[in-house]
């Protein structure tokens, strides 16, 4: 009974190990695969908008210089490829349009991202080239003219390196699509399997839609084991726990196994134990029937062999401990820069709304200089120049930032005044405040504020905090942000307050803590804040939050001032 009541009991306590280690992985994969897609999202609707895009659909001929925009945009981005299609689903300009491989020409009016989007939809859709043969995710987006559809833009990505990290990393994650197909995985024998037998109509669809020309698309049959959400699975032979979550923004699902080993070897361990545990009970009291008088010796000869082996086993597992602890701070590195591409995703709407905004203005500059020199008036060109001139800054200025937040920090600790990182913070921020319609108040010093950080993750900080900030007073009828900067003999002070509805003693005692987050499912991890608390703590400073007497919340930040430094 005993060896039962521990074989099982530990069985259980395992299962709830895993569990609670696969939630966290699969939110981890979830992030990092949601903001793979978000990183090139917005890029659709971007390119829509230009102007060579429309002109080339309205007019073919101008298509090459279409072709030249699309190669440039693509090449910055890093997608596979980025193509136009006019209403009929011909290819009128495309990225790759000069290699072996060209989708010019190409008619794609068969695929669904098409038709979504000829009915003015997003499309996302996953599936094997028809021209290339490489698989890849596409997001098409509609071109619209006087409110009218006349054609549709795609991007096309290829998530390789997302499956090779998946692969290298040696844990078993995978995504299936609407119809059960599975996409993406890090065991590549089941990739283009079906968790469930496909139906003679889903299958005639995919064929038609020439999703995955040449795969048989063979069925695991355990549709009905998965459907449950969480649970144990039977997959070739092999049992797993898993878990599994809807992706938000598609109609994908990722999925997270652990092998049930685990727990049959640490069951099998424990009932090793426990019967050699029962063996030398018996031994020990055969032995102290016959041998009464070594019985000190022997009581300290067995206690000197267990605190040997828990010497033993406490040394393998501070080895295990610190091999676990290097390997989180690198997958944290990685999910800082993964959250800083996600916020941009995330801000991308605003900001092309922002941008879209001057170049507007451009246009309307560009048709007056043409009519001033069609009537000979040359002389008032010089300030429609100057107007156009000076958008051109506004939007290089929006853009620029945008390229300064995105990159990976360097590590290097130099003087850094405060206010700069502030401003740089605030103008990548400004269309999501103006969008919000949130007005910020600044007070601070004339003199710099000088400690000595990383501008990069310094600017993190702050765009933290305020996206925090706005995320807090989603439901208040005044929106403002006062942000007020000081500084004492040794420290430089920055306090960010909202006009939010404050947070709970329970908010408030883990609002540093990783993975804590009082948003709703699928809008955040609980790692901003955690993350910022480990920025300041590098920097040599502290951070804490409190409610204000107005009911809203105050983040403060303290940092070590360098006298006699400037940036």
């Amino acid at each position: 009974m005993v060896i039962w009541a521990a074989v099982s009991s530990t069985g259980n306590l395992t299962i709830r190990e895993l569990e609670s280690t696969g939630e966290a992985r699969l939110a981890l994969y979830d992030s990092s695969l949601r903001a793979a897609i978000d990183r090139y999202r917005y890029l659709p609707y971007v390119v829509a908008r230009h102007h060579q895009v429309t002109r080339a659909i309205e007019n073919p001929r101008t298509a090459h210089t279409a072709n030249l925009y699309l190669q440039q945009v693509n090449d910055q981005s890093g997608a596979a490829a980025l193509y136009v299609l006019d209403r009929s689903g011909e290819t009128v300009a495309s990225s790759n349009w000069n290699t072996p491989d060209s989708f010019v020409g190409e008619d794609y009016s068969f695929r669904p991202y098409f038709n979504q989007s000829l009915a003015g939809q997003e499309g996302f859709f996953f599936g094997i080239g028809v021209t290339t043969g490489r698989a890849g995710l596409f997001i098409s987006h509609p071109i619209r003219q006087s409110g009218e559809v006349i054609g549709v833009v795609v991007v096309k990505l290829e998530l390789e390196e997302v499956e090779q990290n998946w692969q290298d990393a040696g844990e078993t994650v995978f995504v299936a699509d609407a119809d059960g197909v599975i996409t993406l995985t890090s065991h590549g024998d089941w990739k283009y399997k079906t968790l469930s037998p496909l139906s003679p109509t889903n299958r005639a669809r995919i064929e038609n839609n020439r999703q995955y020309p040449g795969r048989d698309l063979p069925s695991l049959d355990v549709g009905q084991q998965l459907a449950k959400g969480s649970g144990i699975v039977a997959i070739d032979g092999h049992r797993y726990l898993f878990d599994s979550k809807p992706i938000r923004g598609s109609a994908w699902r990722i999925f997270y196994l652990t092998s049930m080993d685990q727990v049959t070897d640490r069951q099998g361990a424990v009932m090793l134990i426990a019967v050699i545990a029962g063996g030398m009970i018996i031994l020990v009291i055969l032995f102290l029937r016959e041998r009464e008088l070594k019985l000190a010796s022997q009581r300290e000869a067995l206690e000197f062999e267990r605190i040997q082996a828990l010497n033993t086993r406490l040394e393998e597992e501070i080895t295990e401990r610190r091999k676990t602890e290097e390997e989180l701070r690198g997958t944290q590195n990685e999910l800082v820069q993964a959250g800083k591409l996600a916020a941009l995703g995330q801000m991308s709407a605003a900001i092309a709304h922002e941008i879209n905004q001057p170049i507007a203005a451009i246009r309307t500059f560009c048709a007056s200089a043409k009519l001033m020199i069609e009537r000979g008036k040359t002389e008032k060109l010089d300030q429609n120049i100057s107007q156009i001139s000076a958008l051109t800054e506004r939007m290089g200025a929006i853009t620029g930032q945008l390229k300064t937040f995105s990159r990976k920090s360097t590590g290097v600790l130099e003087p850094v005044d405060l206010k700069v990182a502030l401003d740089n913070a605030l103008q990548l921020l400004s269309p999501q405040l103006q969008q919000e319609e949130c007005t910020f108040e600044r007070n601070e010093p004339e003199t710099p504020l000088v400690i000595r950080a990383d501008l990069v993750r310094i600017e993190q900080i702050c765009v933290n905090i305020i996206r925090n900030a706005l995320d807090a007073m989603e439901g208040s009828s005044i929106k403002r942000i006062r942000i007020d900067l000081d500084a004492t003999e040794t420290d430089v002070i920055m306090r960010i307050t909202d006009t939010g509805p404050g947070m709970n003693e329970e908010t408030l005692s883990l609002l540093f803590d990783p993975f804590f987050t009082t948003k709703d499912p699928g809008q955040g991890v609980g790692l901003g804040l955690s993350v910022t608390y480990g920025i300041v703590r590098d920097f040599g400073g502290s951070i804490k939050a409190y409610n204000t007497d107005t009911a809203g919340a105050c983040f403060e930040v303290r940092l070590p001032l360098l006298k006699g430094k400037t940036p």
